[in-house]
């Protein structure tokens, strides 16, 4: 199932306006009151074993309860994860069949609202249950089931996108998901009254020249794309890549489309896209993506809603000494209107990334929770940053 998974999310990889800004930074651009705590927990589980298979990517974080939520697509098995206490509180069974099941096709995903729903997502429907379990609705994302935008011919949407915490909408990807074909923008679907709202961005011509690409045979293709990320803000999306320091805001109230572009003085500020194309052979396509991932990598935005500040963790190989390569690990700060106002050099190792999978992030209590790899058993780093003036 993991491998139906990456080829999923591989996949993943109206009028508005786009106004570019480009955010001028102090030189120093560091907060000289800053400092942070990195330690690393483990999950007591008892004599339960906790699902690890997809990395904790199908979970959910709840902030308002202090739970992760953690599903086993096949049985729809959710572990209930107490973060404040770093133990497995309990486990619900979700139906598989019947007129409360969650799985229609493959499960992918699950999403606890404020106000207990919770959501299945698979890749074009969605399943609300209520919180005693109960299926209340589904969603179908095509157009004869949607008001408002029309989608164009020949595109979906992505039913792998961001479910608001209140429940009201999800934020996804549309355009063509074939091979050669074009993401256009985000697709915002009510889920209240089943309407779509199309917001054009346009960055995905950018975007596909950090994709390398193999033609190994005939008929046969393999490819290493970039990753996209969703952030949900109330009712505006951000949208960011691992490939470059930028971010397009999306303002639900005016309808417009925001580019902000940022500068890092410990890091580039993007990928080269100096990638050779012409690639037959899969030993060659993996020594070019393993170049690719030595270059600058930006993990998703992760917001502290009581703090009201984004964090993002970023990776790129120091070849200063070519006798000891090593990466350099670093944590970026930015404000509630997302100004950069602190970039910190990390002393310690942070996983961000991987060839198609961010590593689950969040955070909680004011601490960044980052899942850790390790066998049988659920681990984070955890890393608390400080102002002095918090």
């Amino acid at each position: 199932m993991k491998q139906i998974s990456v080829l999923v999310l591989l996949l993943m990889l109206a009028s508005c306006s786009e106004k570019p800004v480009e955010v001028q930074l102090a030189t120093a651009n560091v907060s000289p009151g800053f400092n942070y705590v990195l330690d690393t927990v483990f999950i007591d589980a008892g004599e339960e074993q906790i699902y690890l298979e997809m990395d904790l990517s199908m979970s959910d974080y709840s902030a308002r309860e202090g739970i992760l939520y953690n599903l086993t697509p096949e049985s729809a098995r959710v572990e209930v994860i107490n973060m404040e206490t770093l133990k497995l509180d309990s486990i619900i069974n979700y139906k598989i069949n019947g007129p409360n099941s969650v799985k229609q096709y493959f499960p992918f995903g699950l999403k606890k609202t404020l106000f207990d729903n919770t959501f299945f997502k698979e890749y074009k429907v969605i399943h609300k249950l209520n919180a005693e379990g109960k299926k209340i609705d589904s969603y179908e994302l095509i157009n004869r089931e949607l008001s408002g935008d029309r989608l164009p011919f020949d595109t979906e949407i992505d039913g792998l996108g961001e479910i608001a915490t209140d429940g009201s909408y999800l934020a996804s990807f549309y355009g063509n998901f074939k091979i050669g074909g074009n993401v256009l923008g985000i697709a915002k679907v009510s889920l209240v009254d089943r309407s779509l709202k199309l917001i054009p961005i346009d960055f995905w011509d950018q975007l596909k020249q950090y994709t390398i690409t193999v033609d190994y045979d005939i008929g046969k293709r393999n490819s290493s794309p970039e990753l996209k990320y969703l952030l949900l803000n109330g009712p505006d999306i951000i949208l960011s890549t691992s490939a470059s320091n930028e971010l397009w805001y999306y303002d639900a109230e005016s309808g417009t489309v925001t580019n902000k572009t940022y500068h890092s003085q410990i890091t580039s500020d993007k990928k080269s896209g100096n990638y050779r194309q012409d690639i037959t052979n899969q030993r060659l396509f993996m020594y070019w993506v393993n170049r690719k991932n030595d270059e600058v990598t930006f993990g998703p935005l992760l917001k502290d809603q009581n703090a009201q500040r984004f964090y993002r963790y970023s990776r790129e190989l120091d070849k200063s000494n070519p006798q000891r390569p090593k990466y350099i690990y670093v944590l970026t700060v930015f404000d509630e209107t997302l100004e950069q106002i602190h970039e910190q050099k990390l002393q310690n190792y942070i996983p961000i990334i991987g060839k198609y999978f961010e590593e689950k992030t969040f955070v909680h209590n004011g601490s960044i929770y980052t899942y850790l790899k390790k066998e049988n058993q659920l681990a984070f780093i955890r890393l608390k940053p400080s102002f002095e003036n918090d």
